[in-house]
């Protein structure tokens, strides 16, 4: 018999495997397969169906035997985890993309896992990448899921039932049964999970917390079933297994039973007793026993051991809160919360710890305790001298946070006296000047560069189109039948002048090596006219401006605009730099006269608390000194580049596409007389050179050789 093939974890659609990383063709999820999987596809396909009806410790009893058979793999301990944290994939109604939902919350994260730790250790490149993408996301749902469950108050009972009936698709009778119980609970006084009536405002999606919640803090379950089947349904399972679970940490803990014949109950209920729903008065007794046990179990001596063991974790949270390790007091101060709701310092150590203040510290702080609802909940379950103390510590609290609001006013009017008469002061002048000078700085060398970048796109122009003026005369004469001397004469008569010019509109900025190239250009093209034998001195003729200009165009000491440039960018730097000193200064002044200000503050009102300068507007008013310097120095930075290499190269960016376009057109021979007018734009536009112009510059370099080179040919053997 022939194996089938492997489904997708997320969609379950049939994979087209071709390699150890499988995109699903239908869902679009990436599904990574090791060669265990492809051993074992009929049972991880098992596996995945029962995953997708949420039977999630069936799914991870076949994983479980596959990683017992043979070494873990990547992809079999991830599947092991999705079921951990009953992962279902569900598709997003506008993008049809699947997306993992959690069915059963776990306070320890996705991310800390076993069985996810060691999957990540064994994964490599894009696998890993995607299993890591996965449990952030998963665990980011987690931790929203535990907020929600944070905030949810603690409950006595949670009645455990199945709603519909499969296969009628009619309500169950256990229903009407269930909601019997509920409302004999609630009148004795009992906070009741009851899911009809406590999950009705809420989304399916978001029963999860709720459930989670309900389920950690109950401190018995019941749970009704009028058939078997009903026992072992999904959701019913999943709840009353999760609670058994909570069982075996938590003594405290009791599970009921009703069912018609207790000899089909599932065989994790063998040896309990069970109420049979058939006997007259049974939910009525059912809840008598129910309220036996709570009461029972709030019996001055179960109180005295449970606090016992609560203020040993309370101790404990304490601990690492004297030394500010919020990370390590969270974990437990969850715990303490979920096991015991009614334990007033559990939320005391909450609330200090989303303070992050020490214990020691907490009389000291500016804080509104009255609004923070652990304190709320602290102080409502407190008795006797705890309650006095919580008290009397809020008191203090808030009367440090009154002064705390009153300095903060007196810092706000005098923060914005000084920033309002800072212009008139000795250092607020300094500043005006420093940006005056920086701004005829800027002036210059944008003057110095328009005059070079207008210098070179029209010399380049004119002295290109002089030698394409030669090629084209040279063609011209050739097919006119116009040879010899005269030829070479004519077409050197015409262009060279042309051509000189150009040269010498592109090499404007040190006369006495500008005159030089030009003259010694000029006298190889004289060469050339005299004697057609000479005509190999055209190519060279050609080449010496652009050499020539190539050579001096960034040197500081043989270009008299790069030259004034360099020393305007200096000066600029210098300016910048004096301006962060005064700035700097600016806003040392306003915190010196914040901290004089608070002295003077806590003198006179005889204040020892921890009263402090952050006044938020004081604070934005302090930072607008920073923003002095780093807007000018943004702004200024760009010119500094034009003659400094090294802060442009800083914030280089890469090529543009229109220096990519110059090397395309001379790539085609019809379309290359563009290729050199394409790269002047790209050069010429970049105003401050914030790209790199290497295809262009090359695009240019390679047209004046291919240009010089025809030339040369053209009057050699035409």
């Amino acid at each position: 018999m022939e194996n089938e093939a492997l489904n997708c974890r997320c969609c379950g659609g049939v994979l087209n495997v071709k390699s150890s990383l499988c995109v699903c063709d239908y869902c679009g999820a990436t599904n990574f397969i090791s060669d265990v999987a492809s051993k074992y596809t009929n049972q991880l396909n098992r596996a995945n169906k029962l995953r997708q009806e949420r039977e999630f410790d069936n799914a991870a009893r076949i994983y479980d035997v596959i990683l017992k058979e043979n070494a873990p793999t990547a992809d079999i301990l991830w599947l092991r985890t999705l079921c951990e944290y009953g992962i279902e994939y569900v598709p997003d109604p506008v993008s049809d993309k699947y997306f993992p939902t959690l069915h059963r919350i776990n306070e320890e994260s996705i991310l800390k896992y076993p069985s996810y730790t060691e999957a990540l250790s064994l994964a490599e490149g894009d696998e890993k990448e995607s299993l890591i993408k996965e449990a952030e996301y998963i665990n980011n749902i987690q931790n929203e899921y535990l907020h929600i469950a944070e905030n949810e108050s603690p409950y006595d009972v949670f009645i455990c039932y199945k709603e519909t009936d499969e296969d009628t698709g009619e309500k169950t009778e256990d229903v009407d049964l269930a909601e019997e119980l509920y409302e004999d609970l609630t009148g004795k006084g009992f906070k009741v999970f009851f899911a009809k009536e406590t999950l009705k405002d809420k989304l399916s999606i978001d029963y999860e917390p709720y459930i989670f919640a309900a389920l950690k803090s109950a401190r018995a379950m019941v749970v009704l079933g009028t058939k078997a089947e009903y026992f072992m349904s999904v959701w019913v399972k999943n709840e009353w297994g999760r609670f058994l679970k909570l069982m075996q940490d938590d003594n405290t803990k009791q599970m009921f039973f009703a069912c018609d014949d207790p000899e089909e109950l599932p065989r994790a209920f063998a040896n309990k007793q069970a109420q049979l729903l058939g006997s007259e008065g049974a939910i009525k007794n059912l809840a008598n026993n129910v309220e036996k046990f709570l009461k029972e179990k709030n019996t001055f001596s179960e109180k005295q051991s449970e606090g016992s063991l609560a203020e040993k974790m309370y101790n404990e949270a304490i601990s690492y809160l004297r030394f500010k390790n919020e990370n390590g007091a969270n974990p437990i101060i969850k715990k303490l919360i979920s096991y015991y709701p009614d334990y007033a310092p559990g939320y005391w150590a909450r609330m200090l710890n989303t303070f992050k203040v020490k214990p020691s510290e907490i009389t000291n702080m500016p804080l509104d305790l009255y609004s923070n609802p652990d304190y709320q909940k602290a102080v409502s379950l407190a008795y006797g001298d705890l309650k006095e103390e919580y008290t009397q510590i809020a008191a203090e609290c808030k009367k440090n946070f009154d002064y705390q609001k009153e300095f903060d006013e007196i810092l706000d009017a005098k923060s914005t006296e000084y920033v309002k008469d800072y212009r008139k002061s000795r250092y607020g002048m300094k500043k005006k000047e420093i940006t005056d000078k920086l701004v005829r700085y800027a002036d210059t060398i944008d003057t110095c560069n328009n005059r070079l970048r207008l210098t070179f796109a029209l010399g380049f122009f004119i002295s290109i189109s002089g030698v394409f003026l030669m090629l084209f005369l040279s063609w011209f004469f050739d097919i006119s039948r116009i040879y010899g001397f005269e030829r070479v004469t004519l077409v050197i008569a015409l262009c060279a002048p042309i051509f000189l010019v150009g040269a010498a509109l592109l090499l404007s900025y040190n006369w006495v090596v500008d005159l030089i190239a030009c003259v010694l250009s000029g006298i190889l093209f004289a060469v050339v006219a005299a004697d057609s034998d000479c005509v190999a001195l055209v190519f060279l003729a050609v080449l010496i401006p652009y050499a020539v200009y190539l050579f001096t165009n960034q040197s500081h000491y043989l270009n008299a605009k790069r030259n004034i440039m360099a020393k305007a960018s200096l000066e600029m730097e210098k300016e910048l730099e004096e301006l962060r000193a005064t700035v700097t200064i600016l806003g040392n002044d306003l915190r010196k006269d914040a901290a004089k200000l608070l002295k003077e503050f806590k003198d006179k009102k005889q204040v020892t608390s921890m009263i402090e300068i952050k006044e938020e507007e004081y604070l934005k008013r302090l930072k607008k000194f920073d923003v002095i310097y780093e807007s000018a120095n943004e702004k200024y930075t760009r010119y500094i580049g034009l003659s400094i290499p090294q802060v442009r190269e800083k914030n280089m960016q890469g090529e543009s596409w229109i220096g990519l376009c110059s090397l395309m057109f001379l790539i085609f021979p019809p379309f290359t007389v563009f290729s050199y007018i394409v790269a002047i734009i790209d050069i010429v536009t970049d105003k401050y050179r914030e790209r790199k112009h290497i295809i262009s510059v090359s695009t240019l370099v390679i047209t004046i050789l291919l240009l010089a080179l025809v030339l040369y040919l053209v009057n050699t053997y035409f």
